[in-house]
């Protein structure tokens, strides 16, 4: 099976920018996946990027990240919409139904995958700092 993932972003593209421009709705969709992704086996395998993703768009909204530009957000937006929809390429009440899920979540991480790594050294320097923050205050208590 050859699947046409550019495609897939040029059919999904006008729902998720209307979802970009909406944070409510963007928050929801967020719930909606990590609900789905909850304990579910066949998604084990890319259940780390998938959960990258959650992070990075809620650190965006957040507004605590923003070096994220527009078509990134968007083109992970498309991928949510695409896991969430049961009747895509190959519908997810089949066995097997996730491969094309997967499939189109693994394309979208490896084109967006320097802003992925971008994030990534922000959240260790902010974790760092909060750890250096947290050491401070407990020498400060123990003075």
């Amino acid at each position: 099976m050859k699947i046409n993932f550019e495609g897939i972003i040029r059919n999904l593209e006008s729902k998720a920018n209307s979802i970009y421009r909406d944070n409510e709705k963007l928050r929801n969709l967020i719930i909606k996946v990590k609900d789905k992704i909850d304990n579910n086996k066949e998604l084990r395998e890319i259940f780390e990027e998938i959960k990258l993703l959650i992070e990075l768009i809620r650190d965006w909204l957040k507004g605590d990240y923003k070096e994220l530009s527009q078509t990134s957000v968007v083109l992970v937006i498309i991928s949510f919409i695409y896991l969430l929809n049961p009747f895509d390429l190959i519908p997810d009440f089949i066995a097997g139904g996730f491969v094309d899920d997967i499939a189109v979540i693994t394309y979208i991480v490896k084109k967006i995958q320097e802003e992925l790594k971008a994030y990534k050294r922000w959240r260790n320097r902010e974790e760092t700092a909060e750890i250096i923050e947290i050491q401070g205050d407990v020498m400060d208590i123990d003075e």
